[in-house]
């Protein structure tokens, strides 16, 4: 097992477990859902730029050729549809809940790998089903009646995040984690507006109250991207994505802890099944390393 991608992977969980409570923080200070989603982008995006063009040696992974600009944009714009149907879902669901729902991606992932005629190894299945389990035992107990749109926007959010992964996957055979994050964060930037105003109608005033939640959402955005662009061309998509289940455990930890939610105890039990799943990828063999970029493509650091 690549270790350096599996720190990537965690972090970029860690990361992400933490944007649900941010933005539930937001939205109790009035800020709209796709307001939200298209704020956290763009600066995301803006800082990331900035970064490349003073860092000398980052700034090397500027360089991209079309057919790559193409798949970014790709990526970007799975990602915004995602991010939109995401935040509109949580808005109308418990941050736990929600969370929950939409770490159904990891099968979604390995179902579309398998689809493209990738095989998927036998602990990596057994991985899958305690997820899988675990996911089912955290829905099973719903407080009360859930919101039918609530769920169905987390869902498909969930669908168009595990694309977004596979897509990446496919792009990344060819270029850096770090070309693909900024071009990528961009194209999502790009599209958010469009996608918040079609689905969303966003609002454009933010409470001054919510940009602090905010700006801590754009910050966990780009670091997360990076980190798990840099999983899934070490791991791939499969392993990248069932690592990434360890957010839903930051998630309902820091939903309990700070916003009052409760889990029942089937659905702690079922947060168990999840971290069995991601504590067994110390068992996994060895995967065969992805295609490397061609590296006389990249320009020397200044």
């Amino acid at each position: 097992m690549e270790w350096q991608g599996v720190l990537a992977a965690l972090f970029s969980a860690i990361m992400l477990g933490g944007a649900p409570i941010l933005a539930k923080l937001a939205y109790q200070a009035g800020a709209d859902p796709t307001a939200v989603v298209i704020l956290r982008t763009g600066l995301a995006a803006l800082v990331l730029w900035a970064l490349y063009l003073i860092h000398p040696r980052w700034r090397r992974y500027l360089y991209i050729y079309p057919v790559g600009l193409l798949g970014c944009m790709a990526v970007g714009f799975t990602n915004a549809l995602g991010s939109i149907f995401y935040y509109l879902g949580l808005h109308r669901l418990d941050a736990a809940v929600a969370h929950l729902i939409y770490s159904m991606y990891p099968v979604l992932v390995a179902l579309m790998i398998r689809l493209n005629g990738e095989s998927i190894p036998g602990l990596t299945r057994l991985r899958m089903l305690l997820a899988s389990v675990g996911l089912l035992l955290l829905l099973g107990r719903f407080q009360g009646r859930p919101d039918l749109l609530g769920v169905l926007l987390v869902l498909l959010s969930s669908g168009f995040y595990a694309l977004h992964v596979v897509l990446s996957q496919r792009v990344l055979y060819e270029m850096p984690a770090q070309t693909l994050t900024l071009y990528a964060l961009t194209a999502m930037a790009a599209f958010a507006p469009v996608a918040g105003w079609i689905f969303g109608g966003a609002h454009s005033e933010v409470p001054t109250a919510a940009l602090g939640p905010i700006l801590a959402m754009a910050a966990v955005l780009m670091l997360s991207r990076l980190g798990m662009f840099m999983g899934v061309k070490r791991l791939g998509g499969t392993q990248t994505a069932l690592l990434t289940v360890m957010e839903i455990l930051v998630t309902v930890t820091l939903a309990v802890g700070l916003l009052g939610e409760r889990l029942t105890p089937i659905q702690w039990v079922g947060a168990l099944f999840m971290v069995a799943s991601v504590m067994l990828v110390a068992r996994e063999a060895p995967r065969t390393p992805l295609p490397r970029w061609r590296m006389p493509l990249l320009p020397p650091a200044d």
